[in-house]
């Protein structure tokens, strides 16, 4: 656990991110050997497996014996529903990722499986954030064994890694690509992401001291994203401009270089 007080990640959950690890190694790669390929898909068929049986667990009141398989720990553990069990929302993370593993390995796959990326990077965000915030309800359900603080981000680094194996993608070239769309997108999207849960941890930690209410706690937060995207939304367009206003310099030099031949 990163804190004594906070919830391990379990063996099984450590197995399946080593497994998931060499699976994207192996599907990155230039033409890998049949074998290894094969290696691969079994990898993810494991992950796909862990994440599934798991759930079964959960779902209908099942001990099937993995929990314990790998390490023994001690009942007791701190919000740990059942000992060495990985929480449901890092079980379905698995079963996601695991499918997406098996399907970038075929053309028409590719889609399907960004979006199942996709879904278990809100997943593992909202656990992220709820760690932030000190929300438990965000990583834990109920009296089940809540998400790893450290789970959360290896899944986060495990996803985005799985996103870059086909950057040229309908999904991902929306950030790829090298026209004015796609360098706006990669100007923003670190800020649309980072500033609202930058402002507002400090707007619930302010809030908790006492320094103000929740009106002007949230009056606050508001115009203060208001002004950080306005201004971050300012210097993306004046830069485009200037590149736009570059590109247009250098096809009309490339004109009347082209009359005078």
């Amino acid at each position: 656990s990163v804190l004594p007080h906070l919830v391990t990640m379990k063996a099984n959950t450590a197995l399946a991110f080593t497994l998931a690890g060499v699976s994207l190694w192996i599907l990155q790669r230039e033409q890998p050997s049949q074998s290894t390929r094969r290696i691969g898909q079994a990898c993810a068929v494991v992950v796909v497996l862990v994440g599934m049986l798991t759930l079964s667990e959960y779902g209908f009141g099942w001990d099937l014996g993995l929990d314990q398989l790998l390490f023994k720990e001690p009942s007791g553990a701190a919000e740990t529903s059942h000992p060495g069990r990985m929480a449901p929302a890092t079980a379905l993370n698995f079963l996601l990722i695991g499918c997406a593993l098996l399907l970038l390995n075929t053309n028409s796959g590719i889609a399907p499986a960004q979006y199942m990326v996709l879904s278990a990077i809100v997943v593992a965000f909202i656990a992220l954030i709820g760690y932030i915030y000190e929300v438990k309800s965000f990583y834990s359900l109920s009296v089940y064994t809540s998400m790893a603080v450290h789970a959360a981000l290896t899944f986060l680094v495990l996803c985005f890694g799985l996103l870059a194996t086909h950057p040229t993608s309908r999904l991902m070239s929306i950030f790829t690509s090298e026209n004015a769309g796609g360098a706006m997108a990669r100007h923003l999207l670190p800020f649309a992401i980072l500033t609202p849960v930058i402002l507002g941890w400090l707007r619930v930690n302010g809030q908790d001291a006492g320094l103000y209410d929740t009106g002007l706690g949230t009056a606050i937060f508001t115009v203060a994203l208001i002004n950080i995207f306005v201004f971050f939304i300012g210097h993306t367009a004046r830069s485009l401009s200037e590149s736009d206003e570059q590109r247009r310099q250098a096809e009309k030099e490339l004109a009347q270089f082209t009359r005078t031949l």
